[in-house]
C-alpha cells in the first residue's frame, strides 16, 4: 500500500512538473548562465548573473504561463538594478520609457531580451540572451491540493483493503 501511494505522488509530482499553467515560478538558465525568474502571481522578475542584476515588475507577468520557448512581451512598470558595460555597473535609464521606448522583457523562442538603456549618459542598450534551459515550480496551493488528493487516494485504499 504505501509503495502504491508513493508512486502515486510521484506521477502527481511529475504532473505538477509539466504543467506550466498552475506554476507560480518559472526559472530559466541562460546559455551565460544567467538566470532569469518571472513569478506570474507576484507580477516580478529577476534577471541575475556575471554581467546583470535587475529586478522588473509588469502587470504582464500575470498572464506568463511559460514553456522552453515561450512567446511573451511584458512592458515594464519598474526596472530596477545594474548591468556591467565596459568595466562598469551601470543603472537602467528609462529615457524614453513612457514614449518611444518603453522597457520591456521580450522573449521568443529561445531569445530573451531585456529592451532597456543602461547608464546616463547612455552607455548601452538591449540585454539579449539565449535560454538554455527552464524550469517550474508549482503554487504552493496548488501543492497542497496534489498532495490531500494522494492522502485522499491512500486512505480510501486502505478503507477498500480492511473492508474485505
Amino acid at each position: 500500500m504505501l509503495k502504491t501511494s508513493l508512486k502515486a505522488l510521484a506521477a502527481v509530482a511529475a504532473l505538477a512538473a509539466v504543467s506550466p499553467a498552475s506554476a507560480a515560478t518559472y526559472t530559466y538558465t541562460m546559455t551565460n548562465n544567467d538566470v532569469l525568474t518571472i513569478d506570474n502571481v507576484l507580477n516580478t522578475a529577476t534577471f541575475k548573473g556575471a554581467t546583470i542584476n535587475a529586478s522588473m515588475k509588469s502587470a504582464d507577468f500575470s498572464k506568463f504561463i511559460g514553456g522552453a520557448t515561450p512567446t511573451f512581451t511584458a512592458v515594464l512598470s519598474a526596472l530596477d538594478g545594474t548591468r556591467l558595460i565596459n568595466g562598469q555597473w551601470l543603472t537602467d535609464n528609462p529615457l524614453n520609457a513612457t514614449t518611444t521606448h518603453p522597457q520591456k522583457l521580450i522573449m521568443s523562442g529561445s531569445s530573451v531580451n531585456l529592451w532597456a538603456w543602461w547608464g546616463n549618459p547612455i552607455q548601452g542598450g538591449d540585454y539579449v540572451t539565449t535560454i538554455k534551459n527552464y524550469s517550474a515550480v508549482p503554487e504552493p496551493g496548488m501543492v497542497g491540493l496534489l498532495g490531500a488528493s494522494v492522502l485522499g487516494l491512500a486512505f480510501a485504499r486502505r478503507r477498500k483493503a480492511v473492508a474485505a
